[in-house]
């Protein structure tokens, strides 16, 4: 049985991939990537926050290691 080099939850973050999402303000869509916290909208100029549910950054003990520094600190702002 062959070991996962990293957990399946990290792969969202290490392997972003492209969402849709409204903004806040004037409603338009909006693409945002998964490994994104925030996006600005170009016909407005306002800044719209992805809802996020809680993963595996926030408990896992390995997170900053499975998913590197830089992205750690991107995705758990202290």
């Amino acid at each position: 049985m062959a070991l996962m080099s990293s957990c399946p939850g990290s792969k969202i973050f290490k392997n972003p991939m492209p969402e849709s999402i409204l903004c806040s303000n004037c409603h338009d869509e909006l693409e945002i990537w998964t490994d994104e916290l925030s996006v600005r909208c170009k016909k407005c100029g306002a800044v719209t926050y992805k809802s996020r549910m809680p993963s595996c950054i926030d408990w896992c003990q390995h997170a900053e290691g499975c998913v590197g520094p830089e992205l750690y600190k991107k995705l758990k702002p202290s």
